[in-house]
């Protein structure tokens, strides 16, 4: 067993056993007058609280004197704040070998956040503008004050270093940078206007989530974050993680929606959060993860329900969020043990133990159900849920897999119409989302598929009303649907290269609702060979013309007017205007490129399946358990 965590454990018992007997070793008669230990005393007193503790009385007097300068300690400088405003902050600074390195340091809390930096930087010879410090459970700005940050006196501050060996030195720049560049990357992803084309959001069925924009991009941002953490924490790679974390924690604070009460994707932030404090060795350290499991349980019981019962009602019996809960409940078990809460930690390990028994999966079955075909995950994940019942399992598998599959195509199909009739669910809180079973419903009518949504937009997904539209101004619907639809542009190019001129294809377009072979023959019937319109390209150019501002609208019409002479004046001017059009489309071209790229490489590695999560393999949960019950002696 790890020495360290023997001691802590012994520590903390002392700590209670002297609170009970209200025994304070910074005053006589454990003190001598020149404010030195009492080492007599100190005997004495070891042997009355050993023997209660298995202690020997030799280790017992060093432990006791190791609280006794503590105290001292910090008496000295609660006097030293109280009397100058400068403050002792204990640091913390995890490596990768799962040491930490702890000294404390005197900073004036009116002083910034990278004046502490530097400081802890010259201490570990680090660059110091390569250290994110987090406190509180926040990442401390190097620009505010100490003081504005709540770093005051006795701050516990972990300081995200690495080992000091060449390798891993390289490796901690690159993790600050790192960090920085994928905050940019997804900046640059979500902020573009076609964003929704690489980032989407749905729920855990595959059903797009519409958002207005700012909030939608908020929780976009978040959600990315935490995935890149979460490919981070994956890897071993604690320290990037929990920055990464903390970001997404800073971005789903700002987002107000009533989802995230009922969604359980910030429980699993908070989780994943406290989860690093652990693997930091930093759990017995930092009062915020005791804030984080609370919060993390009230959200799965607002998403769960009380005892499951919300994800029993949706998922039936065969549901695998218990394997959250076992992590959820492990730490909440070792945060009972460093608190010195003895019976309660006792209790919950044996729930943990008692979890992992009903979650452990049969070597066999799981064998059986891979050599089928089916991936680790899904087959991990199916047995949990099935209690290792290989045909349940395979039947649960297709299941959902089914449910998925139809899912993720109504969200498609969804997206497109919008995208097509120009209804905006995202940039506005009064745009409602179209029930797309009222659209299908008048599109076994008859009616085309635009029309009904267009009709059922205005109707307010009134069925009956949409119907009446239909049926009494199908004119006006058709007017209004060609003025809604966003023609699409890498169509309207290609039609713009067979020689229409850009206006008329857009309007092509937009008569056809984007299918480019209706479009082509739409054109090819409308202007006749000598370039002459018949009146319904006619109307449909003076309806397109009339929905965009009058600027625009003079300059349309002098592009596309049909008089020999508006013809002639055009070509003159043509090569300037094909030349300006050609950079623009090239320009466009190039950045889609670059953010194909840039997606591609920004996601390689994230699992953005809807049951991801849930994909636990446990042992590090069963290990930790093991350790933890020894220290308790339930052995």
């Amino acid at each position: 067993m790890n020495a360290d965590m023997e001691d802590e454990n012994f520590l903390i018992q002392l700590r209670a056993k002297l609170n009970e007997r209200k025994i304070k070793l910074w005053e006589t008669p454990y003190l001598t007058a020149e404010r030195k230990a009492d080492v007599e005393q100190l005997a004495k007193l070891a042997e009355t609280l050993g023997p209660e503790m298995d202690l020997p009385r030799e280790r017992c007097v060093q432990l006791l004197q190791s609280l006794q300068l503590h105290a001292l300690d910090k008496l000295q400088a609660l006097d030293e704040y109280k009397k100058t405003g400068v403050a002792t902050v204990k640091v913390r600074a995890p490596t990768q070998t799962g040491a930490n390195r702890a000294f404390d340091l005197k900073v004036p809390v009116s002083e910034t956040g990278g004046f502490l930096c530097e400081k802890i930087g010259h201490r570990l010879s680090v660059d110091w503008r390569k250290i994110k410090l987090v406190c509180s459970g926040a990442i401390v700005d190097s620009r505010r004050t100490l003081q504005e940050q709540k770093v005051t006196n006795g701050a516990i501050v972990m300081a995200l270093v690495m080992a000091q060996c060449e390798e891993e030195a390289k490796r901690e720049f690159s993790t600050f940078d790192r960090v920085h560049k994928i905050r940019a990357d997804a900046e640059m992803l979500i902020n573009e206007n076609d964003s929704a084309k690489f980032l989407s959001l749905e729920d855990q069925a595959g059903n797009a989530i519409f958002l207005p924009t700012n909030e939608k991009k908020a929780l976009l941002m978040a959600l990315t974050l935490y995935e890149k953490g979460k490919v981070a924490l994956k890897e071993g790679n604690f320290e990037e993680a929990l920055l990464l974390f903390l970001e997404a924690d800073h971005d789903f604070r700002t987002c107000n929606s009533q989802l995230l009460g009922v969604v359980d994707n910030y429980a699993l932030l908070n989780l994943d959060i406290v989860w690093c404090y652990l693997c930091l060795k930093n759990i017995n350290q930092l009062p915020d993860a005791e804030q984080r499991l609370q919060l993390c349980e009230q959200k799965f019981r607002q998403s769960y329900g009380e005892n499951m019962k919300r994800v029993a009602a949706i998922k039936g019996d065969q549901s695998c969020e218990k394997t959250l809960l076992v992590r959820l409940h492990l730490l909440k078990a070792i945060l009972f043990f460093h608190q010195n809460k003895r019976d309660d930690a006792r209790t919950m390990f044996r729930v943990v133990e008692t979890e992992l028994l009903t979650l452990r999966i049969d070597d066999g079955c799981l064998t059986r159900l891979m050599e089928c075909g089916f991936s680790l995950k899904e087959s991990r994940i199916a047995l949990r849920a099935c209690s290792n019942n290989v045909e349940a399992a395979i039947e649960y598998i297709h299941n959902h897999r089914q449910t998925l599959e139809a899912n993720e195509k109504r969200s498609a199909r969804e997206r497109a119409l919008y995208e097509r009739i120009g209804h905006d669910v995202f940039g506005s809180d009064e745009q409602q989302r179209l029930k797309l079973e009222h659209v299908d419903q008048l599109i076994e009518m008859g009616y085309q598929e635009e029309l009904a949504a267009v009709a059922l937009k205005r109707s307010n997904n009134d069925i009956n009303e949409a119907l009446n539209e239909l049926q009494n101004n199908l004119p006006d619907l058709q007017r209004a649907l060609l003025q809604s639809i966003v023609a699409d542009e890498q169509l309207q190019q290609q039609l713009v290269a067979l020689g229409f001129p850009e206006e008329v294809a857009k309007v092509a377009l937009k008569t056809t609702a984007n299918n480019y072979d209706r479009a082509t023959e739409f054109l090819l019937t409308n202007i006749s060979t000598d370039k002459e319109y018949s009146d319904l390209l006619k109307q449909s150019l003076e309806l397109v013309r009339q929905s965009v501002p009058k600027r625009q609208r003079t300059r349309s019409t002098e592009r596309a007017s049909t008089s020999s002479d508006s013809a002639e004046a055009s070509s003159s001017k043509k090569p300037s205007v094909d030349s300006a059009a050609s950079l623009k489309r090239e320009e466009k071209q190039r950045k889609k490129e670059m953010l194909d790229i840039l997606f591609k490489s920004f996601s390689k590695d994230m699992d953005t399946s809807s049951d991801a999560h849930l994909d636990l393999a446990l042992t590090e949960e069963t290990e930790l358990l093991e350790q933890y019950k020894k220290l308790l002696g339930m052995e």
